[in-house]
This record gives C-alpha cells, structure tokens and sequence, in this order.
C-alpha cells in the first residue's frame, strides 16, 4: 500500500492516511492550513512552488475508537495538481471539492 501520494505537477507529497494532528504539524506555521469541515478536513499550505490543497476524509470516529476527533484516521480523497498564487485560492479549490 502507498503511504504517500506525489502531486506530478507540484511536487508536494501528500499522505495517504493521517491525522489532523500530524497534518497540523507538517503544514507550515506562515502558509499553511488545517481545516475540519463536516466528515473532512481541508489542507493547505506553502512549497517551493506555490500553495498546495488537499481533501482528506473520516475514516474513524471517537465513538468507534475512543480518541479524539483530532487522532482519529482521514484518508486523502483529492490533491491538487498544480499550485495556486495563494492560500486562499488553494483553500477555495478544497472547499469546492467537498460541495
């Protein structure tokens, strides 16, 4: 099983699977992003080339394993494949994925 997806036009690797915890301590502390919204959660943040987005969702609750929301496993669902000027574009994009 991949760990971690490559964004060919971008370069930013995005995991597989996570936590919004680790999410949150891999995004940069000046561009980067880590929103819940609803069953997802919205990532952005700053590379070498531009602002990068990805869509994560839920595969576990709190109820099912006794963590907290923020421990709980997401799965990538969407990355983008280029870059965006800036962070607020890239979270536009990940916004208008989960529609």
């Amino acid at each position: 099983m991949k760990k971690e997806f490559k964004s060919e036009k971008n370069a930013y690797r995005f995991a597989a699977t996570t936590t919004q915890e680790e999410l949150a301590g891999r995004v940069s502390a000046c561009g980067g992003m880590v929103c819940k919204f609803n069953d997802h959660v919205l990532v952005v943040n700053y590379c070498w080339c531009g602002f990068v987005a990805g869509v994560y969702k839920f595969t576990e609750t709190p109820e099912e394993t006794g963590l907290s929301e923020c421990e709980c496993r997401l799965a990538l669902c969407e990355k983008s494949e280029g870059t965006f000027e800036d962070g607020g574009h890239a979270m536009a994009w990940a916004l208008s994925r989960v529609h």
